[in-house]
């Protein structure tokens, strides 16, 4: 029980530490400064695109995206729902759906930020998308990225729940890490998103699904400290 109480105070920490560099990187960007490497970066991946490499960043786009990953959180509560039913309460059930709680969490202060910051996306050639999104006004709005988020808190969530089978760790490790990066590159390497507009939805994501974690390990449980 006290291993748990542990875990739980470092998600609490690790949550918090993720929210205080969002912070710290939103202030000069709000007060419109520039991040010294943003536009370096930016050109630098512009100038890598290639036929194939197009076809694959488009790829990790569409199953980052907002659809795709709300699918993922969805198809994982119901797997926590069978696991932690036989051994909870029916009060507290709700706890299975802890991926939601991350992913709409998420979503929602990623949709506040970028109508509060209007951060401009970056002046450079534009690769479309190969299939179709779901599309909104503060869309128009590049700060946080939403797929960069989006790609933490959904193979995040996976990633977790596949560490509990022993033969699927490393596997899980490594495919959702590799997603990860490479939809996160992708958005700058399409001229959708600044680098620093990628890394506040990392910081962004990583926090809620520290958050989700932490409902989960504390109500998920037959006891609790």
């Amino acid at each position: 029980m006290r291993t748990m109480s542990v875990v739980r105070s470092s998600l609490l920490i690790i949550a918090l530490a993720l929210i205080v560099s969002l912070v710290l990187l939103t202030m000069p960007i709000l007060l419109g400064a520039s991040i010294p490497g943003d536009w370096a970066l930016t050109k630098w991946a512009v100038a890598q695109r290639t036929d194939l490499g197009t076809h694959v960043i488009r790829l990790l786009a569409f199953i980052t995206s907002a659809t795709p990953a709300l699918l993922i959180c969805l198809a994982v509560t119901a797997f926590e729902f069978v696991r932690l039913r036989p051994s909870l309460p029916r009060s507290r059930w709700w706890a299975a759906a802890w991926p939601l709680i991350t992913y709409f969490g998420a979503l929602a202060c990623n949709i506040g930020l970028r109508i509060a910051i209007g951060r401009s996306r970056p002046q450079v050639e534009y690769i479309p998308h190969g299939l179709p999104e779901l599309q909104a006004d503060f869309q128009r709005f590049s700060y946080p990225s939403g797929h960069a988020g989006a790609a933490v808190v959904a193979y995040g969530v996976l990633f977790v729940v596949l560490w509990r089978f022993p033969h699927l760790r490393w596997i899980a490790a490594v495919a959702c890490g590799l997603i990860i990066l490479g939809a996160s590159f992708g958005r700058f390497y399409l001229g959708v998103h600044w680098p620093t507009d990628v890394l506040a939805g990392w910081l962004l994501g990583g926090a809620w699904l520290c958050a989700g974690l932490y409902v989960e390990s504390k109500f998920g449980k037959v006891q609790t400290v």
